[in-house]
């Protein structure tokens, strides 16, 4: 069944059915570069403004999901590392672990495969950058991780590993190890369409959220959820109003019950289009949960 586009204009719920927001990061909030705009800060900042809890979600380091919530000036929690670091925005509340035997594992697939492996602990992505640089993934990165750079692999932990992911110079090679990966990692997902992420053992992003919503006093149910990739189907088939973003992976659309159109900063129209009905048309005849 083809996932119907929203109309910003006559959004397919009440005004007062949304009580907060879960978004993935890139390619929800941000530009193929892992860019997000000033408009979709500003929209993120009004939204917190009108005093609806925020929760980030991303397979991001911790530091590109806090510094964009810094970036705004809102209060937000984030879950990083697809789930493997999870933050209060103020401090960090759970990290997950990889077992140093299953790095070992994913280090030797990743060479046996011509895959560029690069590593999160807590707070610092490592990598061999001169290889990354020449799969061309070595800028998104960065800006992914709100400018952060990416330290050499000597400088490396193994036994404080939150998720290890894979970068390819195409999609098509990631299209190539997608089925012998699985097998091996069932736990992998695509978050780009040039990476593969492998969180720790029985890790997702919704472990994260769950916690993060339990805390707050929030229900799955009453939120409004975006997002674009692999790594989202765990926890958009929990919320009430899942979204998909513009270009989202298939099992995304499959899970979504709406899809955003393709425009600039459409999670930053979406915000606004809920914001005006919340200010200006609360409890509107005719509106629909």
């Amino acid at each position: 069944m083809r996932t119907p586009v929203l109309d910003l204009a006559n959004l397919p719920w009440s005004p007062t059915a949304i009580k907060h927001a879960i978004f993935d990061i890139d390619g929800t909030l941000t530009d193929e570069h892992s860019v997000t705009s000033e408009a979709t800060i500003a929209a993120l900042r009004a939204l917190d403004d009108a005093g609806v809890p925020i929760t980030l979600a991303t397979g991001r380091l911790l530091n590109g999901g806090a510094n964009l919530v810094r970036r705004a000036g809102i209060y937000a929690w984030v879950i990083a590392a697809g789930g493997g670091v999870v933050w209060n925005g103020k401090d960090i509340v759970a990290a997950h672990y990889m077992d140093t035997d299953l790095v070992d594992q994913i280090t030797d697939f990743a060479h046996d495969h011509d895959l560029v492996p690069f590593y999160f602990d807590e707070s610092e992505m490592y990598t061999d950058r001169a290889a990354m640089a020449a799969t061309g993934m070595l800028q998104v990165n960065e800006n992914a991780s709100e400018g952060k750079p990416i330290l050499d692999l000597d400088q490396f932990d193994p036994t404080r590993t939150t998720k290890i992911s894979f970068a390819a110079a195409n999609a098509e090679e990631i299209d190539a190890v997608l089925e012998p990966i699985r097998a091996r990692f069932p736990g992998a997902v695509r978050s780009h369409a040039n990476f593969l992420d492998i969180p720790a053992t029985g890790t997702t992003k919704w472990e994260g959220i769950e916690r993060a919503l339990g805390v707050r006093g929030l229900r799955a149910e009453d939120a409004l959820g975006v997002g674009d990739s692999e790594n989202d189907v765990a926890w958009l088939g929990h919320v009430g109003y899942p979204v998909a973003a513009p270009i989202s992976d298939p099992a995304v659309l499959e899970t979504c019950k709406w899809r955003l159109p393709q425009v600039d900063d459409a999670v930053a129209k979406l915000i606004r289009a809920e914001l005006a009905r919340k200010s200006g048309a609360q409890g509107a005849p005719g509106a629909k949960d």
